[in-house]
C-alpha cells in the first residue's frame, strides 16, 4: 500500500513539473495589464444582465409605471439539444387560480427535432413525418436563460421575488401533446388546460360540410323575416306575377305546418378558407382556441339535386337523385314591397288567392326548384372553436419562448405587447405558429346557418324581380301539380355567421418519439 502511495505522489509531482515546464516554455501565454484585459473581447459561456425599473427596455414599467420591477437574467451562450418525453406535466394545480384545475395540464408531451416532411394526401394529410426515427432527432434551443423578476430591487428591506422564467432566444423543434388523434375529447391524453400566449399564423385549408335540408325546419306558422333570421325558422317569402291572377306574395310553410313541405336538399360541399391575419390565443386555464373572422365565400350551391334533369351531377356530389328532396308548400299573401325586418306569415285562408270568375283556384301551391337552380354568393364569417385537446402538433420554427411563474401580472422583457403573463404558471411562444394546410376528417354541420340563409333568400326574392307564373304554370298549380321554376338566388350582399367546433384535423396525427415501436416512453 505504501508503494502505491509513493507512486501516486511521484506521478502528481511529475505532472506538475510537466505542466509548469509547458507553461514556462509556452511562447503564446503572457501576462496582461488591467487596461489590456479591459480591451480584450471574447465569448463567455455564461452572461449576466440586469434591467432596472427605470430602464427604457423595461416593458413592465412601460405597461405599469408603479410596478417597480427589475429583471435579472443569467444566460447560457450556447445551443442546447434536447429530446424529451413527459408523461404528465401539471403545474399550478389548485392554488390562487382556483381548485379543480391546473394552470398547465398536458398528458403525453414530447419535444424533438422538427419533422422533415408531411403526409401529402389522404386521411392524415399534413401530419408530420420523419425520414428516420423521431427519437433520433433533437430540438435546438439557442441561448437558454433563467430570469428573475424582483420587486423593489433597490430596497434591501422590501425587495422580493415577483416571478421567474425559463426561456430561450430561439427554439426549433416539434412539440407534440397526446398520442391519439381520435377526434374525441380525452381526459387522459393531450392538452387539458393551458395558461399562456401563442399566435396562429395565417390559416388556410378546407372544410367539407354535411349534406342538409333547407326550408323544412321551424315551428308551424313561424314567420319569414326579410333579410334576417327568425330563430330556427327556415320559412322563405317572395313575389310572383301570375298571368291569370296578377301579383301576389308568398310565404312557405315549414314541415311542421304542412306535410307537403319536404325541404330543398343542400349537397355536401368542400369549402376552402383562408385567414390572412395572425390569431392570438391567450388566457388562463384555457381549454379551447377560438379563431374569429375566417371569411369564406361559396360561389354556387346547387338546389336542383333531386331533379332527373339537374344541371350538374358533380355539383351534387354525384349522389343519386333519390338522396335528395325538392319541394316547399307555399301560401299566397298580399303583394307588397316589404323592407328589411318585415315579418311575413302564412294566412291559411283564401283572402289573397288567385281567383277565376270569383272562384278561388289557387290559395296554396307546391313549389319545386327547376333544373339549374342555385344559391349564389353565400358569404360566411366563420368562428372556429377548437378544443386544445384536439391540437397535437405544434411546430416551433425558431421562435422565442418561455415558461414562467409569477405572483402578479407581468410583461417579461422582449415579449410581445399583448403577452401579459398572468398570475400563476404561464407558457408563451413569441412568434406565430404555422399549423400548415388544415383539413378536417369529419364533415361540418352547417344547419345552424340555414335560418340566416332563409332571411337572405327572402330579401333577394322580395326585393328582386317578380317570379313569372305563366298560364300553364297557374293551371298546373290549380290542379295540384307542383309549380317548377328555375331560380338563381344571389345573396352576396349579406354575410352569415357560422360557428364550427371540434373538427378532427388531418394534420394532427402524432409520430411516436420512441424507439422500438413504443407509443410513449
Amino acid at each position: 500500500m505504501r508503494q502505491f502511495r509513493f507512486l501516486n505522489l511521484a506521478l502528481l509531482a511529475l505532472g506538475s513539473l510537466c505542466l509548469n515546464s509547458a507553461y514556462a516554455a509556452s511562447s503564446t501565454l503572457h501576462s496582461l495589464t488591467d487596461s489590456e484585459m479591459s480591451a480584450a473581447t471574447g465569448q463567455a459561456l455564461m452572461s449576466l444582465s440586469y434591467i432596472a425599473p427605470t430602464d427604457s427596455a423595461n416593458l413592465e414599467t412601460l405597461r405599469n409605471s408603479s410596478s417597480n420591477i427589475g429583471f435579472y437574467k443569467l444566460g447560457l451562450e450556447a445551443k442546447v439539444e434536447l429530446n424529451a418525453n413527459i408523461r404528465n406535466l401539471q403545474l399550478g394545480c389548485g392554488g390562487v387560480n382556483g381548485a379543480g384545475a391546473c394552470d398547465i395540464d398536458i398528458k403525453n408531451l414530447s419535444l424533438s427535432g422538427l419533422n422533415d416532411g408531411t403526409v401529402a394526401s389522404g386521411s392524415q394529410q399534413g401530419s408530420p413525418t420523419f425520414s428516420g426515427d423521431r427519437a433520433a432527432t433533437s430540438a435546438q434551443i439557442t441561448n437558454p436563460f433563467l430570469e428573475f423578476a424582483i420587486k423593489n430591487p433597490d430596497s434591501a428591506s422590501t425587495r422580493e421575488v415577483a416571478g421567474f422564467r425559463l426561456s430561450a432566444e430561439a427554439i426549433e423543434g416539434l412539440l407534440s401533446a397526446g398520442l391519439e388523434n381520435s377526434g374525441i375529447l380525452s381526459s387522459t391524453d393531450g392538452i387539458q388546460s393551458l395558461s399562456g400566449y401563442l399566435q396562429l399564423a395565417n390559416l388556410s385549408g378546407e372544410v367539407s360540410t354535411q349534406a342538409t335540408t333547407f326550408g323544412a325546419a321551424g315551428a308551424a306558422g313561424c314567420a319569414a323575416i326579410v333579410g334576417q333570421a327568425n330563430g330556427s325558422c327556415q320559412a322563405i317569402a317572395g313575389k310572383i306575377n301570375s298571368t291569370i291572377g296578377g301579383q301576389r306574395g308568398f310565404v312557405s310553410y315549414t314541415s311542421a305546418a304542412s306535410s307537403d313541405t319536404l325541404g330543398i336538399s343542400v349537397p355536401s360541399l368542400t369549402v376552402p378558407f383562408t385567414k390572412n391575419t395572425t390569431s392570438v390565443i391567450t388566457g388562463n386555464r384555457m381549454t379551447s382556441a377560438v379563431v374569429n373572422n375566417i371569411n369564406v365565400t361559396v360561389p354556387h350551391i346547387a338546389l336542383d339535386c333531386a331533379r332527373s334533369n339537374r344541371a350538374s351531377a358533380a355539383a351534387c356530389g354525384n349522389a343519386p337523385t333519390s338522396n335528395f328532396v325538392n319541394q316547399l308548400s307555399v301560401d299566397l299573401i298580399q303583394y307588397g314591397n316589404y323592407p328589411n325586418g318585415t315579418s311575413l306569415t302564412t294566412n291559411g285562408n283564401s283572402t289573397d288567392c288567385i281567383t277565376v270568375v270569383f272562384i278561388c283556384v289557387v290559395g296554396t301551391a307546391q313549389f319545386q326548384m327547376g333544373a339549374g337552380s342555385t344559391l349564389d354568393g353565400l358569404n360566411l364569417n366563420v368562428t372556429f372553436n377548437e378544443a386544445l385537446n384536439l391540437f397535437h402538433n405544434i411546430p416551433l420554427r425558431g421562435t422565442g419562448g418561455y415558461l414562467a411563474l409569477q405572483k402578479q401580472a407581468l410583461q417579461w422583457p422582449g415579449s410581445n405587447s399583448d403577452d401579459i403573463a398572468q398570475t400563476g404558471w404561464w407558457l408563451s411562444f413569441k412568434d406565430p405558429i404555422d399549423l400548415g394546410y388544415l383539413t378536417s376528417t369529419n364533415k361540418a354541420d352547417i344547419s345552424a346557418v340555414l335560418p340566416q340563409v332563409a332571411g337572405f333568400v327572402t330579401q333577394a326574392l322580395m326585393q328582386g324581380s317578380d317570379i313569372p307564373v305563366s298560364l300553364i304554370d297557374g293551371l298546373n298549380a290549380a290542379t295540384g301539380n307542383p309549380l317548377v321554376k328555375t331560380l338563381n338566388i344571389d345573396v352576396s350582399s349579406q354575410t352569415a355567421n357560422l360557428s364550427l367546433s371540434n373538427l378532427q384535423l388531418t394534420s394532427q396525427y402524432v409520430t411516436s418519439n420512441c424507439y422500438g415501436g413504443n407509443q410513449f416512453c
